[in-house]
Parts: structure tokens; sequence; C-alpha cells
């Protein structure tokens, strides 16, 4: 039983790393019925964990990435990395938003490994990245919670 548990918690904690609201907190209320402290502790451990992981991370994933571009596509070398073309979405949330919106919008759209990799990349602080993306897990961390539990008892008519 407290292997199950364990595998459980787990499980929670590293989806909640990678894919936070969609993945997560659904896992835990749906599937393994968390009760409210349980699943609020672990998916925000988890997304909090992921956020940290990824902003130093994050460099290394940029460089790798870059590396293996001019590897593959040499004809591109002469672009940079600041100057690569960036998703409509990001750009919309980046311009109007800054680091709030990339924050606010990655634990439900753009996912913790990859929006903590954006705002590391365009806002070079990584503690302050990491702040913002904690406030950020914590905040819908609550709002998907609440919202599933009503969507588990809501009863369609």
């Amino acid at each position: 039983m407290i292997l199950h548990s364990l595998y459980q918690i787990v499980m929670v904690f590293l989806l909640s790393g990678f894919k936070f609201g969609f993945g997560g907190v659904p896992l835990a209320e749906f599937v393994y019925k968390f009760p409210f402290f349980k699943l609020i502790t672990v998916t925000t451990a988890g997304g909090v964990t992921g956020a940290i992981l990824f902003a130093y991370i994050s460099e290394w994933v940029l460089d790798t990435w870059h590396k293996f571009r001019m590897r593959k596509f040499p004809q591109h070398e002469h672009h940079e990395r600041k100057h690569a073309p960036e998703s409509k979405l990001v750009k919309k949330i980046r311009e109007k938003w800054g680091l709030y919106g990339i924050a606010f919008f990655t634990p439900f759209i753009l996912s913790i490994p990859i929006g903590t990799l954006i705002a590391v990349h365009f806002y070079h602080d990584k503690q302050k990245v990491i702040s913002y993306m904690i406030v950020s897990i914590v905040g819908w961390d609550f709002f998907f919670y609440f919202f599933y539990n009503y969507l588990a008892h809501f009863h369609w008519h």
C-alpha cells in the first residue's frame, strides 16, 4: 500500500514538473483522488522543481539546440540565436505582458519546460524567472484544484 501511494506521489510530482495544468493536477484529482492538501503540496512541489530545474539547464539546452541546428542546417549559420523566429503567441505575450505574461501562461498553455526556457532566454535573471514561475504555479494550482473539483462534482443535465 505504501509503495502504491509513493508511486502515485512520484507520478503526480513528475508530471507536474512538465505538464502542470493538464497533466499533474488532473491526474491527482481525477485518477488518484488526492485530498486537497496532498494535491496542492505534491503538484506545487513538482511544478516548482520543474521550473527550477529547467531554469538552470536552459542555457545548456539552448546552446545544444543552436549547435545542432548549425550542424544540420549550416546555411543558416549567419543567423544568430537572438534573432531566431518566435511563435506568434510567445511574441504577443512577451510584448504585451513581459515576464508576468510568460509566467502566467506557462502552467496551462506553454508547459513548465517550454515556458521556463522561453522566460530565461528573454529575461536572463534566473532568480527572477523562478520567483515569477513559483507565484504562477501556486496560483494556478489552487485555481485548477477548485476548477477540476467543481467539474468532478458537476452533474450534466
